[in-house]
């Protein structure tokens, strides 16, 4: 980007001198025609970068210089790292106790304000008799998350809810070396980095014919695929057991919702039939498992994700969620 700069700054020099120096006549006329034009061009470079580097937040499923300004302006953690309160464990004595565990999906990724996160809507729901602590981690895994809620300081927990996404897989195919090469970066020239108003141009026009990034189809078959392989499987269904041993060791009452492809629910169906049968498989009830593929398949893509360039559920969504989620607390707590 400084080179691009220099050759402005550069070409801008020539132009001026070329508008001020009395030798050829002929060419001050124009050069001051382009003079206007440079300094036209120039102004309208810096009211965009300053546009987008002070203005423009959004949240995105890649790594966009506009998504670091939104999680710069929105997400702000507690002393343990999550997108919740500092939660007094006087207050929590007093009253039942919900965790929720998960990714970005339960962190509340593209969604602002946190309590139009399910978890918090569900909270808000049940009133002063209960505390809903949120334990979402964008990009946790399975593994990372049954460790996240055996390491949380509170010994007595009456409902856990794991919040489950497909890509939870993931983790356990790179444990044997299946790797889907996901680096939408890859290829990025740096001038893409050194300027907001650049980065914006790059990720619209140029990255999203990137074929190797989340949320894409080659992206998702791959997900599929895992699922299909008996011994990457295997190694995931354990990981889900020992998140259910993990709740049971709390105390807690598990309750289970399963996010689709936000994209495509339909072609998810399977896998989630899958991992909601590895759960009964060990003991727990039918009616503690939320299934998520009919309520995102009715409502439109606009109104189920948090936008075109977001996969993660919107506000519409996550406050169906935090209602369905409810009737599911109610029910076990009885």
């Amino acid at each position: 980007m400084l080179v691009f700069v220099v050759i402005y700054i550069l070409l801008g020099a020539l132009l001026i001198a070329a508008a001020v120096q009395k030798r050829f006549k002929w060419l001050q006329g124009p050069a001051r025609g382009l003079l206007i034009t440079y300094f036209t061009i120039a102004l309208l470079l810096a009211i965009g970068e300053g546009y987008f580097r002070f203005v423009y937040a959004e949240s995105d499923g890649l790594p966009t210089l506009a998504s670091q300004n939104w999680l710069a302006r929105y997400w702000k953690t507690n002393a343990l790292g999550y997108r919740d309160p500092d939660w007094n464990t006087e207050t929590l004595a007093t009253r039942k106790t919900v965790l929720v565990v998960g990714d970005s999906f339960a962190a509340g990724w593209g969604i602002a304000n946190p309590d139009d996160r399910f978890g918090n809507v569900l909270g808000k729901r049940l009133g002063d008799e209960y505390t809903v602590i949120n334990l979402g981690k964008p990009g946790a895994s399975t593994v990372e998350e049954t460790d996240d809620l055996q390491k949380y300081p509170l010994e007595k927990v009456d409902v856990v809810i794991l919040q489950y996404y497909l890509n939870d897989i993931e983790n356990a195919a790179l444990s044997i070396g299946l790797d889907p090469k996901l680096d939408p970066t890859k290829g990025m020239p740096n001038w893409a980095n050194e300027s907001y108003l650049a980065n914006f141009a790059y990720w619209r026009l140029v990255a999203r014919l990137n074929p190797a990034q989340e949320g894409t189809q080659t992206y998702w078959d791959w997900l599929y695929s895992m699922y299909d392989n008996s011994t990457v499987w295997a190694i995931h269904q354990k990981q889900l057991n020992q998140f259910a041993e993990a709740a049971t060791k709390k105390g807690a009452k598990l309750i289970v919702v399963i996010f689709p492809n936000m994209l495509d629910p339909f072609h998810s169906v399977p896998y989630i039939d899958r991992v909601a049968q590895a759960f009964e498989a060990e003991g727990l009830d039918t009616g503690s498992i939320v299934k998520l593929f009919d309520a995102a398949a009715a409502m439109p893509l606009n109104e189920r994700v948090v936008s075109e360039r977001d996969a993660h559920a919107s506000v519409i969504f996550n406050h169906a969620v935090g209602d369905m989620l409810y009737d599911k607390v109610i029910a076990v707590e009885k």
